[in-house]
């Protein structure tokens, strides 16, 4: 099943700061060749070969994460501009809470930007070799000038893509894969009732990370992100939900 657009973005800041060939640049962002990221669904998107700044990185995410999807790319984005830039793409701005965040949410605080992992993790590109912003030696040096650290609750705003920002009622917050092992339906809602649309199938071995989950009749339901941006609810077991 193809992956939600938020975890495309994961994915792709995931990729940034784990590769030390993506190192902190202010003046040299965005400047080098084009590689090929795979995702976990064997997708293939595109990034720069290069150094990134903060808002570069996350230009990029947005981008490889939207490829094909977009009008045209975002192809200038620094925190000064950045609200604009994402809200015209279809992300929905709310104001920060730790225990509102979610896997593949862009964060914002003046002067910084980063991707949010789940876990209690984020991504992002924060300062060169030296603590500054020039970046004079290409790729990172230390390890730490583009990488996975610990939430830091700093933020001002959560972007977040698409319908995935309107947060279901009753959606309890956990992060977890649902993996089917018998042929399972998607569904637009948490029942099996006749206002319930059938949005896809989950193919046996497939599988889809969930962000929440939520009582709907007698199944709790598995509450992911698709890769339209849609909300969408897959039965895990039947009983009652307990929070």
């Amino acid at each position: 099943m193809a992956l939600s657009v938020p975890e495309r973005i994961a994915q792709i800041a995931e990729h940034f700061a784990r590769h030390d060939s993506h190192g902190y640049s202010q003046p040299n962002r965005g400047t080098g060749s084009i590689e090929t990221v795979t995702l976990s669904d064997g997708s293939k998107t595109t990034v720069s070969s290069s150094d990134v700044d903060c808002s570069e990185m996350v230009r990029q995410c947005v981008n490889g994460a939207l490829s094909g999807r977009l009008s045209g790319p975002i192809t200038y984005m620094w925190t000064g501009n950045q609200d604009e830039q994402l809200r015209a793409q279809g992300f929905v701005r709310m104001a920060y809470s730790a225990n509102k965040v979610k896997r593949g949410d862009v964060l914002w605080v003046k002067g910084h930007t980063g991707v949010a992992l789940g876990g209690g993790k984020q991504a992002d590109a924060h300062g060169d070799e030296y603590g500054g912003i020039t970046g004079p030696n290409r790729g990172d040096q230390t390890g730490h000038e583009v990488e996975v650290r610990d939430l830091r609750n700093v933020w001002t705003y959560i972007y977040r893509y698409g319908s995935a920002s309107q947060e279901p009622s009753g959606v309890v917050s956990a992060d977890f894969t649902v993996t089917a092992t018998l042929e399972r339906n998607v569904r637009s809602v948490p029942s099996t009732d006749s206002g319930s649309t059938i949005t896809g199938t989950l193919k046996p071995g497939e599988s889809v990370r969930c962000y929440g989950f939520c009582q709907g009749g007698q199944y709790v339901w598995g509450v992911y992100t698709s890769y339209s941006g849609k909300t969408r609810y897959i039965a895990i077991t039947t009983g009652t939900v307990v929070s």
